[in-house]
């Protein structure tokens, strides 16, 4: 969801919605909506209240799944550096080949599969770098006791990125189902339409009345659908955190 195309959509929300209220006021005359006030006041709160509580809770849930993907990716990162800086405690031949190696993933992750993962795919490319990574790492034979350290800092690593790595990849199937979407999308038109059951003097401070609210109801669903997918969009996770570690390794 990109922001121009979420503008548009809410304008249209916003415009539908006092469209149809300028039907209802065509349709049911005022005298007869006012006589029911009594009636629509507790009923429209208790809609709007439900569906505020729900509304509420999805996109508190939707930016903290935001922010743990962008964690999970930062800290696949920094697993990754830790195994580069790692490699100094093995001999000189299998630590240019396993930098070579942190540096060939890191690469993948940035331009094979960061855009894959918009499409809710993975690079198969890069898991058979992260599989060539954990072979160099347990196939080694340490000589000595550092190395026997490195050994095992390493395998401690890569269990961090592989757990990370799979989090990451996971979070791209953790977005809200299509029948929550109708729920959400129905409780809205719900609240809307129950200010339609309220008639003012002005009909233009009506209009504004249910524009206002339409526009908020809009905007939460904007920002639900938009914090909902972490690797797509405009709002999105990116992979700033491979690129910081390409950059140290370019200054060694």
């Amino acid at each position: 969801m990109t922001l121009q195309i979420g503008l548009l959509l809410v304008s249209c929300m916003v415009i539908v919605s006092i469209t149809g209220l300028y039907i209802a006021r065509r349709i049911i005359k005022t005298s007869e909506l006012k006589l029911q006030h009594d009636i629509t006041d507790p009923y429209s709160q208790f809609v709007a209240m439900l569906f505020a509580v729900l509304l509420g809770f999805m996109v508190a849930d939707a930016m903290q799944r935001f922010s743990q993907a962008r964690m999970t990716v930062q800290q696949e990162a920094s697993a990754l550096g830790n195994v580069y800086r790692l490699a100094d405690g093995i001999s000189e031949t299998q630590r240019d080949a396993l930098r070579s190696l942190c540096e060939e993933y890191a690469h993948k992750v940035i331009e094979d599969e960061w855009p894959k993962l918009a499409r809710k795919q993975d690079s198969i490319e890069t898991w058979n770098v992260y599989r060539k990574l954990w072979s160099a790492c347990t196939t080694f034979e340490p000589t000595n006791e550092r190395q026997s350290n490195a050994q095992s800092e390493l395998l401690s690593a890569m269990s961090s990125i592989g757990e990370n790595r799979r989090l990451r990849i996971e979070a791209l199937h953790a977005g809200l189902p299509l029948e929550l979407w109708f729920v959400l999308g129905l409780g809205g038109a719900a609240t809307i339409f129950f200010t339609y059951f309220f008639s003012a003097e002005s009909g233009r401070t009506q209009a504004t009345m249910v524009a206002i609210v339409s526009l908020v109801i809009s905007l939460n669903l904007f920002l639900l659908l938009t914090y909902d997918d972490p690797f797509s969009g405009d709002v999105m996770v990116t992979p700033s955190a491979f690129e910081t570690q390409l950059h140290l390794y370019s200054l060694d």
